[in-house]
This record gives C-alpha cells, sequence and structure tokens, in this order.
C-alpha cells in the first residue's frame, strides 16, 4: 500500500445503489449459472454427434461500454458491435433487448431518448462479427450523456459469457451529448446539510430550471490527512445531481496542510496555497476521476479564481497556475480522454488592485504560456453589482459588460470558437456595501440569463449561490443565494421559477 491513500469504497454511496448492486450481483450468478447449463448442452450435443471440439465458441460484446452519438433531430438508428469469439460452421442467432439502464448514473429515458427494443441478430457461418441496431433520438438541447443498457438474452449455436475478461453478455451504451453547453446553475455548498435537506435543495433547483450544479471537490478537506479520503460530502451531492439528471461542474483545487510548505500557515487562507509536490494535485484529481468519472461527470474546473491574490497567494503568478491546470487536466484526461476542463474562473479586479490581474491581462498571460491553448473552455466569474449586467457604469473591469472582449482575446489566439463559461455570478443582498434589494437581485439575474442567450459563444450560465452562507445581513458574503439559510425563497428563486412556467 505505502503511502498511497485509501478510499473508503467498502461503504456504498446511497442504500439505493447499494439495493442495486445486490440485484444485479444476483442477476449475474443467475447469469452464469445460465451459462454453465447451456455450455454443458452445447458440450453434450457435441459428444452426441461424435465430435470432440476443443473450445467452445461464445457471444458477446467486446467491451462494457460503448458510445453512440446522439444527433441533432429525430430518431436514427446507431449501431452497436457484437462478436463471436471464432467462426462457427453454423449459423448461429441470438437474442437481445434494448432497455433503460438500472445502474447508478445518467439514465436515458425510452420514448424520449431512445427507443426501447428487442429482436434476434444472426451469424452466417464463418462470420464473426454483426450489429445491434440501437434507435437514438436526436435533440438539440445539452444535457448529460445517457446510458442505455442492451443485453443478449439468449443464443443458439454459441454460448454467451458474462464472466470478466472474455465477450460480454450485455453493454451499456452511452449516448454522448453533441450539443454545445449551455442552460443555467448554481453554485451549491453543502454546510453540513442533512440528506433530506439536499433533496430539497435540489428539487427547488428544479423547479428554477437549473440544469447544472457547481460543487466544490475541496482537497483540503476530503483528503485532510494523506492516507486517508472522505468523499461522504461529495457523494452526496454528486449522486442527488446524478438522480436530478443535471449536470456537475466540480471546482477542484485547495491544498492540505499535509501537501503544502510550513509556511503558508501564516496565510489568512492557508488552503489556497499551492501544494509543494504538483504530483500530489495530479494523483487527488485522478481518485476524483475515477471515482466520478463513471457516475457521468466530465466538466472541471481546476482551481477558483487564480488572478487574485484572495485564492492565490500572495500574488497572481498565470505561469505556476499553469503548471497546477497542466497536471490536474493531464491526470483527469488520462481517466476521462471526454472530459472538458476549464480554466479556473477569473475573476475582476476591484478599484485596480495590484493583487488581482483583470482577466483580459491574465489570459493573455495564459496564452503566452501555453495554458489557455489546453482548456477545453475558459470560465469567468463577471460580478457587475449592484449594476446591471451590461451597464457600462460598473467599475470593476472584468465585469459583466466586459466579457466581450475576454471572448476577442480567445479569437486572436484561434480559440473563437471555444465557449466562454460564466461559473459564477450573482448579488448580495442585505445591508453591506454594494448589496442590493431583493428585487434589484432578480433582476441582475435574470437579464445576464437573457444576455447570455444573445451571445453564440457563451456557454452555460451558473449563479452563486444557492443558498445563504449565513444569517448576517451586514455580511455580503453571507447573502449572494436565492434562497435564504432557511430554503424561504427572494425574489429571484420565484422569478426564475416563474419563468420555467411562462416556457411551458
Amino acid at each position: 500500500m505505502g503511502d498511497e491513500p485509501v478510499s473508503p469504497a467498502a461503504v456504498p454511496l446511497v442504500w439505493g445503489a447499494a439495493l442495486t448492486a445486490r440485484r444485479e450481483a444476483l442477476a449475474d450468478k443467475i447469469g452464469l449459472f445460465g451459462a454453465s447449463v447451456q455450455r454443458m448442452s452445447l458440450q453434450l450435443q457435441a459428444a452426441v454427434k461424435g465430435s470432440k471440439t476443443s473450445s467452445t465458441i461464445t457471444v458477446g460484446f467486446p467491451q462494457g461500454t460503448t458510445y453512440v452519438t446522439e444527433g441533432n433531430s429525430g430518431p436514427q438508428v446507431q449501431l452497436v458491435t457484437v462478436q463471436l469469439s471464432g467462426a462457427s460452421k453454423t449459423a448461429v442467432t441470438v437474442q437481445y433487448t434494448v432497455s433503460g439502464y438500472t445502474g447508478t448514473g445518467y439514465r436515458a429515458t425510452a420514448g424520449e431518448d431512445f427507443v426501447a427494443a428487442s429482436g434476434s441478430v444472426v451469424f452466417a457461418p464463418g462470420q464473426t462479427s454483426a450489429t445491434i441496431p440501437i434507435t437514438v433520438i436526436g435533440d438539440t438541447k445539452y444535457e448529460p450523456d445517457e446510458i442505455v443498457r442492451v443485453e443478449l438474452t439468449s443464443a443458439v449455436g454459441a454460448l454467451i459469457v458474462r464472466t470478466a475478461g472474455q465477450l460480454l453478455g450485455q453493454s451499456n451504451v452511452v449516448i454522448a451529448d453533441d450539443d454545445p453547453a449551455s442552460g443555467i446553475g448554481m453554485t451549491l455548498h453543502l454546510r453540513g446539510a442533512d440528506a433530506a435537506t439536499v433533496k430539497k435543495e435540489f428539487d427547488l433547483m428544479a423547479e428554477m430550471g437549473v440544469t447544472w450544479v457547481r460543487i466544490d471537490i475541496d482537497w483540503s478537506a476530503v483528503q485532510s490527512t494523506k492516507r486517508r479520503l472522505d468523499w461522504a460530502q461529495t457523494d452526496l451531492l454528486v449522486n442527488e445531481a446524478v438522480a436530478h439528471q443535471m449536470n456537475v461542474l466540480v471546482m477542484l483545487g485547495f491544498t492540505p496542510a499535509w501537501a503544502r510548505s510550513s509556511a503558508t500557515q501564516s496565510l489568512a487562507e492557508p488552503t489556497h496555497a499551492r501544494p509543494t509536490d504538483l504530483a500530489d494535485f495530479a494523483k487527488f484529481a485522478q481518485l476524483a476521476a475515477q471515482r466520478y468519472a463513471p457516475l457521468g461527470v466530465s466538466s472541471w474546473e481546476v482551481w477558483n479564481e487564480p488572478n487574485t491574490a484572495k485564492f492565490w497567494p500572495t500574488m497572481p503568478d498565470a505561469d505556476e497556475y499553469g503548471r497546477v491546470f497542466r497536471a490536474a487536466a493531464t491526470a483527469i484526461r488520462g481517466v476521462d480522454p471526454r472530459a472538458t476542463l476549464l480554466i479556473g474562473g477569473l475573476s475582476p479586479q476591484y478599484d485596480g488592485a495590484v493583487s488581482e490581474t483583470p482577466p483580459v491581462t491574465y489570459l493573455e498571460q495564459l496564452y503566452a504560456n501555453g495554458t489557455a491553448q489546453l482548456a477545453d473552455a475558459i470560465a469567468v466569474h463577471p460580478y457587475s453589482y449592484p449594476y446591471l449586467p451590461m451597464d457600462p457604469a460598473q467599475p470593476q473591469e472584468g465585469g459583466f459588460y466586459d466579457l466581450p472582449a475576454l471572448q476577442a482575446v480567445m479569437a486572436s489566439h484561434g480559440d473563437g470558437g471555444k465557449q466562454v463559461w460564466i461559473t459564477e455570478f450573482g448579488a448580495p443582498t442585505g445591508t453591506s456595501v454594494n448589496a442590493v434589494s431583493e428585487d434589484q437581485q432578480a433582476a441582475i439575474m435574470l437579464q445576464a440569463r437573457d444576455q447570455v442567450a444573445l451571445w453564440n459563444w457563451a456557454g452555460p450560465l451558473m449563479y452563486y449561490e444557492l443558498v445563504d452562507g449565513g444569517t448576517d445581513p451586514a455580511n455580503g458574503e453571507q447573502n449572494f443565494g436565492v434562497l435564504r439559510a432557511d430554503l424561504s425563497l427572494k425574489a429571484a428563486a420565484r422569478a426564475l421559477m416563474d419563468a420555467v412556467t411562462v416556457r411551458l
């Protein structure tokens, strides 16, 4: 084991997942028993005919997961390959079903995403490969990749094998979404909430038309000691997001004490310091991807606001950030080559502060050192409060009004086809400096949504945040929520719900 961290894999993510696992294990045992009976039958037939076979021909899928493309309109047929382990002298007939996925992950819906079906495929003598048609229903709405199950139910002339390492009797078919990322989202912090409260929070987000949830996977919290990882909080959020069919954006960052210099303890936020060994951060990124990519989590934002001294003490350093981004991106893509990697959301520069680098300047630095080219999209936090999003009077450099200038930098470097993801945007209510009324908060958020819809280069718009972080009206950081701490609705939440009703 050495110093490798041990994940508490023996603990089930949720009781439902454990029940599903037990059912699937039972189904596998039944399948193995059936396979044994079928093998004996084939061997008996061969003995009766007086022939001796050195091996039994098996039939199955060459891999446990197959990717097919969704498409943009109406039903279209995608083909999934099924194979024989060797050529047969006689025809082989295999029965199959196409049905909904029952495991943990994003599930395709029959009639909306695919067509449930059953049928048969025939291998002519000597033929070793055939295809099963899957009818996929395409659309132009961005949504998570969704899973369909294709299973071989019986065969004549060959044996269906369900043992790992051989041709498999079933395959999970992932309908890969091919639409540009879009939609609105919310940042959600757990803050000690129990499972029932988290479910209610997701139910309320669903009523608001939220399709994305942005969560932190805080390395300093998950792996506070080197040999132990505690995924309980992120498991709860990810599983609830999957249950509600919401996309997940992970903000991955922050450093535990064991992985950083002891000199960082004097900092106001020690966890915001970088690790002394990037291999430690890369290993954690790999573990996070291994845990959540199988559930369908594929979008990762590396660190938060690295262009500010608050999150990159003691001063922003684009070259240093570039090394951190490369380490995490390489590790995640090693697990999930289809992952979407975002530059950490860039904050505006307020009042010309030297501890903050303007987003346009910082992005130019990332292009100069080759980092931005490696990202799939650029994330930004273009707060404009107390001004409306497109009010040119907003004093901060890099606010919402300046987003076209940021996109122009991308275009000038040949990245005009990449999106700008707004991964934080909102305004605090209460009595703090620059706080707004609840009605003003609603106006700021809805006008941002309307403007983003007009920019073809804009990706998802994610509000900060769902729930207030506290109850002190004079503390701006505690009052960004569209819900109060007791989950009662502010005007912004009601406005988002009303907008959903109008669209329906």
